[in-house]
């Protein structure tokens, strides 16, 4: 009989959201033992009670405090870009093409388009993301960008735009170990002025004219029900095969109908299903995460089949 411990943060996940998942596994999976502990806490108890049988340990966010004696650990961490763009490749994952930028960088417009998005390597919530001309793009020694820049403390790349519209939008497709918990689609607000075409940035002010990044305050979010995409994003897991929840940005190109993974929160922030950002969201757009697809029900089923898996068990 395995253990599966289920680590909570009560900043980013409600406890109810666990205990129900729990509930669901134990009347499911009678084989399982489910346990909860806290990311912050030592949790001596629950750590002494795995010792005796094998144990998988499911931590959406990275760990504080909580270890446990022996067993697998399934754990969200920060990847940098460049490291998941590798990944996507090699699991045959359509990516947009990127590079980082080095002193002897010099982009070719007639590959590159004659505009590209330059973001840091490690940052969080579109920090840093700008679009330049593609023959203005130059390497920037680190102690040049202002303090708080991510640029001072990790590479700047290079990664070819794609238009997505008149106003900027992308998907999110959240997935447990490569099944989809919920998705939504994200737009600009339409305040700001459109972007015509993908070469259409002079005289826009740059992203302040015509923004490239959707996933601002003012954006506008709808439940996404795409099978492309959705698809998509499920593939995209099997890049983090370690990482249990993953929040997936995926755009298509308004010209060819392409989609592309721009990149994955692999850190695991993003259970908005409860974290004070999901509820706001859901509350401030209109619907409702957990019913989109049954959120909890596709969990408990997602840590079943995991749980199974890695210890061959059956029901």
């Amino acid at each position: 009989m395995p253990n599966l411990i289920l680590v909570h943060w009560p900043e980013r996940q409600s406890l109810d959201d666990f205990r129900e998942i729990a509930r669901l596994i134990r009347a499911r999976a009678p084989e399982i033992g489910v346990m909860i502990a806290k990311g912050k806490e030592r949790e001596l108890g629950i750590v002494l009670r795995a010792a005796l049988r094998p144990t998988m340990v499911v931590s959406m966010m990275p760990r504080k405090r909580f270890r446990v004696l022996h067993g697998r650990v399934y754990e969200g961490h920060d990847l940098p870009k460049s490291e998941q763009y590798r990944r996507y490749r090699a699991a045959g994952i359509p990516v947009p093409d990127w590079e980082v930028i080095v002193p002897d960088t010099s982009l070719d417009p007639s590959h590159w388009g004659d505009y590209v998005i330059v973001k840091p390597d490690l940052a969080r919530k579109a920090a840093g993301i700008v679009i330049k001309r593609t023959r203005r793009v130059r390497y920037q020694p680190p102690e040049s960008f202002e303090a708080d820049h991510p640029g001072r403390h990790s590479p700047m790349l290079a990664q070819k735009f794609v238009y997505t519209g008149r106003w900027a939008n992308h998907f999110r497709v959240t997935t447990l170990f490569g099944r989809t918990l919920f998705a939504v689609h994200c737009e600009a607000d339409r305040s700001f002025r459109p972007l015509e075409s993908r070469d259409a940035f002079k005289g826009a002010n740059g992203v302040g004219g015509a923004p490239v990044v959707s996933n601002k305050k003012s954006s506008r979010y709808t439940l996404a029900d795409d099978p492309e995409v959705i698809a998509l994003g499920e593939r995209a897991h099997a890049a983090f095969p370690e990482i249990p929840l993953l929040g997936h940005d995926i755009v298509r190109d308004a010209d060819t109908g392409e989609l592309f993974v721009l990149e994955s929160n692999t850190r695991g922030d993003v259970w908005l299903l409860s974290s004070g950002t999901g509820r706001s969201l859901q509350r401030t757009n209109g619907f409702d995460l957990y019913a989109q697809f049954g959120a909890l029900e596709i969990a408990a089923e997602a840590l079943i089949d995991k749980v199974r898996a890695e210890f061959g068990t059956s029901a």
